[in-house]
């Protein structure tokens, strides 16, 4: 798993998913889908929001999974700091949106899911 790998190349989440946790991926995103990203955040509601925005990052951390795992901390490192979204359309948010929907629907009453499986 993704995990694994980040663990394998010494890679932090500290070292990308602060600045995704302290701006919302509105650095990650054109404008036009960060507005469409906040909305679905608005209709989560203050107690929602962090949540929902946990696994809107999951999301963001599994579309490139199967790249990411080919590559060396270096490259992972700047990849996540500079994401490959600049032509994304509503299509590309929606299914992000749609992803992180779902697993907060099938994970997010499960506090299992949270627990590291690393060893």
């Amino acid at each position: 798993p993704l995990a694994a790998h980040f663990q394998k190349e010494g890679v932090e989440f500290i070292q990308f998913a602060f600045r995704w946790m302290n701006c919302l991926l509105m650095r990650e995103l054109p404008l036009k889908s960060t507005i469409r990203m906040w909305d679905s955040y608005q209709a989560e509601g203050i107690e929602g929001l962090s949540e929902f925005h946990l696994y809107v990052c999951a999301a963001f951390l599994v579309k490139w999974s199967n790249d990411l795992k080919k590559m060396e901390f270096q490259d992972i490192i700047q990849f996540l700091q500079s994401t490959p979204t600049a032509s994304w359309g509503d299509r590309d948010i929606e299914l992000l949106l749609s992803e992180a929907f779902m697993w907060k629907s099938l994970f997010g009453s499960s506090p299992q899911h949270l627990k590291s499986n690393i060893s």
